[in-house]
């Protein structure tokens, strides 16, 4: 991952605020993906997850740290697919196998 902007413009008037998640954070996430984090696509889940828990604002309005896996998903819906794809540009190296995942998950 490299590193994150303060923020990124997805389209006109459209934005996302970043952060980067610390140790606490990402232990709050896995507790919120409960048994999405305990299996095989465990490591894809949360890769997924820790992007789109990286956004704190959507369009200048401020966004909480999730702690479901349903604010996840609902995050994930603001963001949107425009902002999924930009957000992979910074946490997904474009040779990674785990690209064909995600683009199967965003879809």
């Amino acid at each position: 991952m490299m590193k994150l902007p303060e923020e990124l413009e997805i389209a006109p008037g459209r934005t996302l605020a970043l952060r980067e998640l610390d140790p606490g954070d990402m232990l709050d996430l896995i507790e919120a993906g409960g048994t999405a984090t305990a299996g095989a696509a465990a490591s894809t889940w949360l890769s997924y997850a820790q992007m789109v828990c990286s956004v704190r604002a959507v369009n200048g309005v401020p966004v909480q740290m999730p702690v479901t896996k349903d604010e996840i998903r609902d995050l994930a819906r603001r963001i949107g697919n425009d902002g999924i794809m930009l957000l992979q540009t910074f946490f997904f190296d474009a040779d990674s196998p785990q690209d064909a995942v995600l683009d199967t998950a965003k879809n």
